[in-house]
């Protein structure tokens, strides 16, 4: 072979290699750097602690951006349901996440818990009605009314008439009830005054400190506390991005400043810290305890 047809050979399979590896690496690498977009599903309980950590995991990951749609979760449910869209769904309570799981719209290996948000009595600043624990609310003069979210499609709302029921005193306050649409909206009420007191979890507390008061049950007269949980669904187009999240979700509910700083109860262990309550006193759903480990 002529040495200028072997010089040519040579250069020839050395472009065709450095091509090929090109190629290769923009098939390994390019998938880690072309953007991502998810679509999050979350009730009024979680939102301001899923905004803080997309936005974190957004300035950690320029690639990804974190859509969220907020609303009562059962209005969510139905939504997904409908749509067939979206990356992650979270719950206010473990019952939705179970029904969810049901409908097969979740993957069943990445339910997690989030938080435990415990039921207390809402009052605007100052406590005008001089409200000091369920029995008032059958004996005191509520002018204004008992705000709950809508027990229809608010786990939160849910949970308060289970609260009401269960201490005997649903029957006789039922007339006074002010049914919002989520707890987002109920707690808005409460903190302008619109009425006297609302059940709510102990979160709307931290959303509104320089215009509520909060008034702690008796741990026996509390229903068994549910959990608010995340999933990845199934209609994901984006199941490791979504997985991350996900992960990065739970792991700031128990770590991150703001979560500390505003109430949210990321790991049971921390129950005494950020309530009145001993784990001991309290009583869980047995899906919040097994899935929160």
């Amino acid at each position: 072979m002529k040495p200028v047809y072997k010089t040519v050979l040579i250069l020839t399979l050395i472009l065709v290699s450095a091509t090929a590896s090109w190629i290769l690496y923009q098939h390994y690498v390019g998938s880690e750097t072309e953007s991502v977009t998810l679509l999050v599903y979350t009730p009024p309980s979680i939102q301001p602690l899923l905004e803080e950590a997309a936005r974190s995991y957004m300035q950690a990951n320029p690639r990804v951006k974190i859509n969220i749609v907020g609303g009562a979760t059962g209005t969510l449910l139905n939504k997904i349901s409908l749509t067939g869209e979206g990356d992650i769904f979270i719950t206010a309570d473990h019952e939705y996440m179970v029904n969810a799981s049901r409908k097969g719209l979740v993957r069943n290996e990445t339910i997690r818990v989030v938080s435990f948000l415990v039921i207390a009595l809402i009052t605007p600043k100052g406590n005008p009605a001089n409200i000091t624990g369920l029995q008032d609310l059958v004996s005191k003069n509520i002018k204004k009314g008992i705000g709950i979210a809508n027990p229809q499609v608010a786990p939160f709302g849910r949970m308060a008439v289970a609260l009401l029921q269960k201490n005997g005193i649903y029957e006789k306050v039922k007339d006074k009830l002010v049914v919002y649409g989520d707890v987002g909206q109920t707690a808005m009420q409460v903190a302008l005054g619109s009425v006297d007191v609302a059940v709510l979890p102990h979160i709307v507390y931290y959303w509104y400190r320089n215009d509520t008061s909060i008034i702690w049950l008796n741990s026996s007269q509390l229903p068994k506390v549910s959990c608010q949980m995340v999933a990845v669904l199934n209609t994901t187009k984006n199941y490791a991005e979504a997985v991350r999240f996900e992960e990065f979700l739970v792991e700031y509910a128990r770590t991150s400043s703001y979560a500390s700083e505003n109430g949210y109860v990321g790991s049971i262990d921390k129950i005494p810290v950020y309530t009145p309550y001993s784990v001991g006193e309290l009583s869980f759903e047995d899906i919040c305890m097994e899935a929160g480990r």
